[in-house]
């Protein structure tokens, strides 16, 4: 038995590989979920709390039948007789300690075992592991108040797990680890440092080193906005309000779809045009970073044009070649789409390459009452680091906007009723043109904060190549559902297989 499983045992969870990896292969935030995992092995623990509940720092590495193998942070606690408000899908095993039976689950579920982080972070003592160490970085944190019953999990769904203790901080707990440089951390630092103010500034952040290369992040500590809300949930209650009106609408009220949206009382429009400002100052600041070799633009060249059209040709085919049911009608649709895709390597001007957001949606964008805050620098998390620490164009960031805007049209329409509904086809009419009209909005007010800047492609070209990140965008959407989120893929398929697109 290797040491880190023997402190797993010592503390009640035998078994430890197998008990985890069926708690991994529960979780959203689980990327392996449709490979097939060949191996799981616990490369390191640490004890962060002793006590009841005992808090372990536990990293695991996973193999798979294909592909790079990953790493995962899965902290866990250790409670006895914890029968009690702990939800079954966050348990991971049950055993026994000092003769006594034991609970081993998630750790950041809120409360005591979750706490730990703060004043870990507070004291910034490394914390010795097995193998490596914790390294917590404090940035002018103060633990002040706020103990163990202020944490509570934020709640929403992600690829991460995030924290919120009183009104005060958020800490994002990365799940699946990448070694070296943070993108978000270089994001944020470099944005602030150009004098962009919409974004939350790091209090503090907590490294794992494993003696052998570059430290992985595991959690980042930043102001909590209390008073915010993400554009997600503002957006799905302007739907709510245009699908409860459309349906009381009588007959001899009903207009053009389009018409009854611009003239809703809760329209989002407003709301799109600032998103698109706010995103247009982000993409001029990472232009403009000249001076800092890891952030700065580079000519879209004819090759990195070329390499961009390549590369969505690529994601194309990766998709298609996992089969299966699901992807039938998109396979009759390979070659239209792979002519979108391989007009991209003609433009004779790709504008500019630079640092950019990577996984940019309308969950992305707090709303406070000082504007709109960006989120989450990662980038999408089904990319490698390499690539997500990339330049590319700003368009990507663009295309994610506009496919959120069809996202939350089809999401707000299922909590309205079903496909089989009398009524269906009427409201999924209303659906599509308020997308249409924020997307038209957000465009407009984009190019209008742009100016003559040229970080993009002139006229046709830029909306060519938007129309082209639009499309990779929808097929790097399929590919997370089925791995993630089976019953929303019917959502970017319906987007891919439509007859034309025409933005």
């Amino acid at each position: 038995m290797s040491a880190a499983l023997d402190v797993l045992s010592r503390y009640g969870l035998v078994d430890a590989e197998e008990r985890l990896r069926e708690f991994l292969t529960r979780q959203r935030w689980f990327g392996g979920r449709e490979r097939e995992v060949t191996t799981l092995r616990v490369a390191d623990v640490g004890v962060l709390r002793e006590g009841d509940p005992v808090v372990l720092s536990v990293i695991v590495d996973v193999e798979y039948a294909d592909g790079d193998p990953e790493h995962y942070h899965v902290p866990l606690a250790v409670q006895a007789d914890a029968t009690d408000g702990i939800w079954e899908g966050l348990v991971v095993g049950a055993g026994e300690r000092d003769g006594r039976p034991v609970l081993v689950y998630d750790a950041l579920h809120g409360g005591v075992a979750s706490f730990v982080f703060w004043p870990l972070l507070a004291e910034g003592s490394e914390v010795p592991m097995e193998r490596g160490r914790l390294w917590p970085r404090p940035m002018g944190f103060d633990l002040g108040e706020g103990g163990p019953e202020s944490v509570r999990p934020l709640g929403r769904e992600q690829s991460n797990s995030s924290l919120v203790r009183g009104d005060r901080e958020v800490m994002k707990c990365f799940r699946k680890l990448a070694r070296g440089r943070s993108p978000e951390l270089e994001m944020l630092g470099a944005l602030a440092a150009a004098g962009f103010e919409n974004v939350a500034a790091p209090l503090g952040v907590i490294e794992y080193h494993d003696g052998r290369g570059e430290p992985a992040l595991l959690a980042l500590l930043q102001p909590f906005l209390h008073n915010g809300t993400d554009g997600w949930t503002l957006a799905l209650a302007s739907l709510r309000d245009l699908y409860a009106h459309a349906e009381e609408m009588g007959a001899q009220e009903r207009r053009h779809p389009l018409r009854v949206v611009r003239d809703q009382g809760a329209s989002f429009l407003p709301e799109a045009e600032r998103i698109a400002r706010v995103t247009a100052r982000m993409h001029l600041a990472l232009s403009g970073m000249s001076g800092n070799p890891e952030m700065s633009p580079e000519p879209a060249s004819r090759e990195v044009v070329e390499n961009w059209s390549a590369e969505m040709l690529d994601d194309l085919e990766q998709l298609l070649a996992r089969g299966g049911g699901n992807l039938a009608g998109l396979a009759a649709r390979r070659a239209s789409i792979a002519a979108v895709f391989r007009s991209v390597a003609s433009l004779r001007d790709g504008g500019v390459a630079i640092r950019y957001h990577g996984d940019y949606h309308l969950g992305q964008l707090l709303r406070t009452d000082g504007g709109w805050t960006l989120l989450d620098f990662e980038g999408e998390p089904a990319r490698s680091p390499l690539a997500r620490r990339s330049r590319s164009s700003a368009l990507r960031d663009v295309a994610g906007i506009l496919r959120s805007f069809d996202y939350a049209a089809q999401v707000e329409l299922r909590s309205w009723g079903e496909p089989g509904e009398q009524d269906y086809p009427r409201m999924l009419l209303y659906g599509e043109a308020w997308a249409e009209a924020n997307r038209e909005a957000f465009w407009s007010a984009y190019l209008d904060e742009l100016g003559d800047s040229r970080i993009i492609p002139m006229r046709e070209g830029a909306v060519r190549l938007r129309h082209a990140f639009e499309l990779q965008k929808a097929v790097y959407e399929v590919g997370y559902e089925l791995g993630h989120r089976p019953d929303w893929v019917s959502i970017p398929l319906r987007f891919l297989l439509r007859k034309s697109f025409d933005g």
